[in-house]
């Protein structure tokens, strides 16, 4: 049951508070606008008081390119991303891509030999924080897109009020069911149910070893003391088939290979649906204990080499024009209250506990990822 969620403001209050017990609101009240034509960059300007940032247009236009590592705008996602900023702005975007931990550890590699090459980082919001706390961003302050009032459903700089980075996006981790496989009556209502026996080589997940999905969401229900680890255990000991990617995973779940998936994104699962261009026999299930929300952020990097044209592509992300394109490619939840929900219906949840890791928790399970805590708990 997909039930409509009360308000973003909500979710705003669970990045302090961790655990609200009420849904955010993933669709806004009124239907949002179309994106805008393409114009001038200059329409930014408006006033005398913008004369510096009609410079900072004028200097980035000049510097021509930008580099975005990127953990989020991948494949198709950030060639949507790319083509559009340019189009507006003249500005090519070069999407160097990889895992959160690889690339903050290839920009501070790069601040430590003073050569950087990154002029963002888009990645989840404790990746940046770690690259902030190694002095590899700047404060960014002066973006236009900042002094609109009520346009926010969540707070960009939510996670960080001295504005080293910002939340563009937000990604849930439930549990993906093909429906041809599990009629509705039979769904797990819990993770908990997942070690009972009738799920026992039914469920497939992406490898704990190669990604981090996993080690977010269930140290952080344990931490919460909303599962505990005995139960995890019977779960991962269930016969569960790991395999190397997300994707091969998403592919074994709609083609009926298993029947559930066991913990992935929604943007990520979203984007099959969205290329298909059809139905797929897939959905999210809300579990009892609860669904973990994630930040999707960017950061402007120190010293970068295109610093004018990395501002302005965070003004354009945050702009409605850009949280439309970006959304609707990741099929993720904005931030602005006048940009829909671009989540597929099927992969919405509207569980009454969200659960929003913070920052240190979300180190804290980097910390067990690395060290493969999951998998030697389920002896892999």
């Amino acid at each position: 049951m997909r039930k409509k969620a009360s308000t973003w403001l909500l979710l705003a209050a669970v990045t302090i508070l961790l655990v609200v017990d009420c849904s955010p609101n993933l669709t806004p009240a009124t239907p949002a606008p179309k994106p805008t034509a393409p114009v001038a960059s200059t329409a930014l300007v408006s006033g005398s008081e913008d004369v510096s940032w009609a410079k900072v247009v004028s200097v980035a236009q000049k510097e021509g390119r930008l580099n975005v590592y990127s953990y989020n705008m991948t494949g198709d996602v950030g060639l949507v991303v790319s083509s559009a900023f340019e189009q507006k702005h003249g500005i090519k975007v070069d999407f160097i891509t990889g895992g959160g931990a690889a690339l903050a550890q290839r920009i501070t590699t790069e601040k430590r030999m003073n050569t950087m090459v990154a002029d963002i980082m888009d990645a989840n919001t404790f990746q940046i924080s770690n690259i902030k706390d190694a002095g590899a961003t700047v404060v960014t302050t002066d973006l236009p897109v900042l002094k609109e009032s009520n346009v926010w459903s969540l707070e960009p700089w939510a996670n960080d009020p001295q504005r080293h980075m910002f939340i563009h996006t937000i990604t849930f981790y439930p549990v993906i069911v093909n429906t041809d496989l599990v009629k509705p009556a039979e769904e797990p209502k819990s993770l908990k149910e997942l070690a009972q026996s009738r799920w026992k080589g039914q469920i497939t997940a992406f490898d704990p070893r190669q990604n981090s999905a996993l080690s977010t969401v269930f140290p952080t229900l344990i931490n919460r003391k909303l599962i505990d680890q005995d139960t995890v255990r019977a779960i991962g000991m269930n016969d569960v088939k790991f395999v190397p990617t997300s994707d091969e995973a998403a592919k074994s779940v709609i083609r009926g290979q298993y029947a559930l998936y066991l913990i992935t994104s929604t943007a990520n699962m979203g984007t099959f649906i969205m290329s298909a261009g059809t139905a797929l026999p897939v959905k999210a299930l809300d579990s009892a204990e609860g669904v973990i929300a994630a930040n999707r952020s960017i950061g402007v990097i120190k010293d970068s080499p295109h610093p004018n044209a990395a501002k302005l592509f965070t003004n354009w992300v945050l702009s409605q024009e850009g949280q439309m394109v970006l959304a609707k490619a990741q099929g993720a939840v904005p931030v602005r209250k006048d940009v829909p929900d671009f989540t597929p219906a099927t992969l919405r949840v509207s569980q009454s506990r969200v659960v929003m890791p913070t920052i240190e928790e979300e180190k804290e399970n980097t910390r067990l990822f690395r060290d493969s805590w999951l998998a030697k708990l389920w002896n892999r």
